[in-house]
């Protein structure tokens, strides 16, 4: 008998001891697992920021479309000769090769307004800012959104050609500023002027500009592009947003009806 409690007693102290390790073999498990986790939450592949942008062109060239938002601050930018009327926003949709159609927010003397555009290649239309009615619009009027993707002077080959210094930054997530909640690689750069100019009709450049990139991990997708022109004299800085989403999404633009 008295053997026998002895053996049991053994037991308890072996099936307790195996309890205590098996505890804190778990805390540790559960403790690398929180630091694995932190650790792809706050990390990405390493990659050269040139490899990272020359992708992101690629992917760009690639697809059949996509919905873009462009907002600006700052000083105007006029998108007439007469300097009447200045860009604000523009939400919209991209149709390879060379289609567009847009929301776009223009500002002139007591008005804040929204006017329709749709740009196919070289042409463009636009809502009369008093009649509501479509018409054509002559060449020197800026903003085409059909040629901010253009092939040659579009922001792929920008991206391709004209992008100096690049650095790469901490990784961000753009959730809590209207992105993706999803970890981005982000870049800082200079960008040459000419081919941007442009490519905005006149409303960027042709002056240096620096550039901010935030750019998907596994599909090199642009999510945003965050330009900032120099200082004027005495004035203000004009910060330009460009958002990507719906990668991939194709509408069916078509020329409007015009009298």
């Amino acid at each position: 008998m008295w053997t026998n409690f002895l053996c049991l007693g053994k037991l308890c102290r072996m099936t307790d001891h195996r309890l205590r390790i098996t505890g804190y073999g778990f805390f540790w498990l559960v403790t690398a697992v929180l630091l694995l986790t932190a650790c792809r939450s706050t990390s990405l592949p390493e990659l050269a920021p040139a490899d990272i942008v020359q992708n992101a062109a690629d992917r760009m060239n690639e697809l059949s479309g996509f919905y873009f938002d462009i907002s600006r601050e700052g000083a105007p930018a006029y998108l007439d000769p007469d300097n009447i009327l200045s860009f604000r926003r523009a939400t919209g949709a991209y149709v390879a090769p060379d289609k567009a159609t847009a929301t776009v927010r223009v500002i002139g003397p007591g008005l804040i307004t929204d006017v329709d555009v749709v740009s196919i290649a070289a042409t463009q239309w636009q809502t009369n800012v008093a009649t509501g009615e479509w018409e054509e619009l002559p060449p020197n009027w800026g903003f085409n959104p059909a040629v901010l993707f253009d092939g040659t002077v579009g922001l792929p080959t920008i991206l391709t050609n004209d992008v100096s210094n690049l650095q790469l930054a901490e990784p961000q997530n753009l959730q809590e500023s209207g992105g993706p909640d999803q970890l981005l690689y982000h870049l800082t750069g200079d960008v040459a002027g000419e081919r941007l100019y442009e490519m905005s009709g006149t409303l960027i450049g042709p002056q240096p500009v620096t550039v901010a990139l935030w750019i998907a991990p596994e599909t090199f997708e642009l999510v945003r592009v965050v330009v900032t022109e120099p200082e004027p004299v005495a004035g203000e800085p004009s910060i330009w947003q460009v958002d990507f989403a719906n990668y991939g999404e194709v509408v069916d633009i078509q020329p409007p009806i015009t009298d």
